[in-house]
């Protein structure tokens, strides 16, 4: 199992001129600050950087237009995430190449990094790799949404229904990535299998039409049976033949063109003539307005009307000249191809005259209709031959999978039973460090792991507290995908008292997963004496978390990443 850790994060605002950067340690980090200091802005940044968006953001945050960055480091590989807004994002390699993303392609990027493989049946039916916010569900507690209820701490996640089972299956191993790499596997198998059959019987009943139209005996002649120049002739005539439907196709559409053009140059010719008339009525004509002779319509009879019909004239004149150098430049190609076509014609003659001097009881059409007939007969078996052999091999690989995928659903049922009673055994223990009777809990809790807390008032956040932590504690022991740093949003929920307040912080750092990073945000005037690792407090600042003293520094370390990887497409 890779482990994640988040190094640092950076905020800058353009807008206000503003920024802050802060440092975690790989092992604890408290973020404290009094209410409306920008503590839970902080805090809901850092899994918005690659991509997950809280269901809640705080207006004032959101207009000051914030450019998140976060550093962090994959088992030994270090990479940082740049979120410029909605739907720009930037990664730098550990090598500084700076790579541009949209939310789709950072998904599938970050996927692949975290090794989050689950495939869930999107709404269409079809198997789909979710996108990486679900992989941080486990991971994030909320201060706006997951204090009252689970699994709805981001945007998005409607795009499936009915994900949540098998989302805590594969968060908490039961069908981790082996499961999901072998079904993918099994099922492109299963489509290439069905593929390779379809192309079998289509081939098959190619075959079947060939073998009723031909007759054995067509197949007794065959080239062999003839000198090498005989073959050297076929193969010279079937250029030609080739070679004179080319010509043909190609005469067919210069005199096609030629017709076009010579039905053009009658249609121009009489327009010119009736432009005459029309001009010579008007000149011969002293009234100031006159009817056109040819369509009855009224004109003036003034020099501007004279000169349009002579230049329309004019104009046709010049047309007619075109069309008639485009009829001779037709014609001259017509005898040009006309010419090859006849030479082409001769040559053929010859070839087949000498064909049938070598063997005068065999035309030629016969020779080429039977070697073509065998041909085609030959190839069909042979493609056949083939196919049957991808049949065989996809069919091989589907039944070691569907067995491999069998032993894996096995193995799954009796880690299922490992883990569910690893999940119970934890809920209950955790329920009790934090006070509440697992008498009144609602039973189905511990029966299933998406099922839903029933507890009310100030039980309901400790109670929902000692849910999360027990599947994270399956996690540890059983996911096949990236661990990722616990991100908790102010615990103290629903006004606990002095010694719920007490079990709510011991209870979080003794139950911390092994080996894994913790950031916890609390109000100023919790007791975290108790806590080792750092302390971070934020300025006394109401809704001012950016300070002025940090942008300089911040932009001038993010400026040149989002030069390169925002704006560079736009340069």
């Amino acid at each position: 199992m890779k482990r994640l850790v988040f190094e640092e994060i950076q905020i800058l605002s353009h807008r206000e001129r503003k920024a802050i950067k802060i440092q975690f340690n790989p092992k604890k980090t408290i973020i404290k600050g009094a209410n409306q200091v920008g503590k839970s802005s902080l805090i809901k940044s850092i899994y918005y950087t690659l991509g997950a968006t809280p269901v809640k953001l705080n207006t004032n945050w959101t207009k000051a237009e914030p450019i998140t960055y976060l550093k962090m480091k994959i088992d030994t590989l270090s990479i940082s995430v740049l979120r410029y807004d909605k739907s720009r994002y930037v990664v730098v390699d550990e090598n500084g190449t700076v790579v541009s993303h949209s939310f789709k392609s950072l998904s599938a990027y970050l996927n692949s990094l975290f090794d989050f493989n689950l495939f869930i049946s999107n709404r269409n039916g079809e198997p789909e790799n979710p996108p990486t916010p679900y992989l941080f569900l486990p991971f994030y507690i909320d201060q706006d949404k997951n204090w009252n209820d689970s699994w709805n701490a981001f945007n998005g996640l409607q795009q499936f229904s009915n994900w949540k089972k098998p989302l805590l299956d594969y968060h908490s191993g039961i069908r981790g990535n082996k499961y999901y790499e072998t079904k993918t596997e099994l099922d492109a198998t299963k489509i290439e299998l069905d593929e390779t059959k379809n192309e079998i019987e289509t081939l098959n009943k190619i075959l079947r039409g060939i073998k009723e139209k031909l007759h054995n005996d067509d197949f007794s002649i065959t080239v062999d049976d003839f000198s090498n120049e005989i073959t050297e002739l076929l193969a010279e005539c079937e250029l030609l033949k080739s070679e004179q439907n080319k010509l043909k196709q190609k005469l067919t559409d210069l005199y096609n063109h030629k017709s076009v053009i010579e039905s053009r140059i009658a249609i121009v010719e009489n327009s010119i003539k009736e432009t005459q008339a029309d001009y010579k009525f008007a000149l011969n004509y002293v009234d100031e307005s006159i009817d056109c002779p040819m369509c009855g319509a009224h004109y003036e009879n003034n020099f501007n009307e004279r000169f349009s019909i002579a230049e329309d004239q004019e104009k046709l004149e010049e047309l007619l000249i075109e069309l008639k150098n485009e009829l001779l430049k037709v014609g001259e190609n017509i005898s040009k191809y006309d010419k090859s076509f006849i030479e082409k014609k001769i040559d053929f003659e010859k070839i087949e005259e000498a064909l049938n001097s070598k063997k005068e009881e065999i035309k030629l059409a016969d020779i080429i209709e039977n070697e073509g007939k065998k041909k085609v007969n030959e190839i069909f078996k042979n493609e056949q031959n083939l196919v049957y052999q991808k049949i065989g091999n996809a069919r091989t690989r589907y039944e070691l999978l569907e067995k491999q995928l069998k032993d894996i659903n096995k193995e799954g049922e009796n880690k299922k039973h490992k883990v569910m009673l690893s999940y119970r055994s934890n809920l209950k223990k955790f329920l009790e460090e934090l006070n509440i009777d697992t008498e009144k809990t609602n039973p189905t809790v511990f029966e299933r792991m998406d099922a839903k807390m029933n507890e009310q008032g100030s039980n309901l956040p400790r109670a929902l507290l000692a849910y999360y932590f027990s599947i994270l504690k399956v996690m540890n022991s059983y996911s096949t995908s990236t661990f990722c740093p616990i991100v908790i949003d102010s615990p103290n929920q629903q006004e606990q008292d002095g010694e719920n307040r007490k079990a709510i912080m011991n209870f979080i750092y003794n139950n911390q997963p092994e080996n894994s990073q913790l950031i916890l945000g609390l109000v100023d005037d919790i007791d975290t004496s108790l806590f080792d690792g750092d302390i971070v407090m934020l300025e006394d600042e109401k809704y001012s978390l950016l300070k002025e003293k940090y942008y300089k520094e911040v932009s001038d370390e993010l400026s040149p990443i989002i030069l390169d990887g925002v704006f560079n497409d736009l340069l």
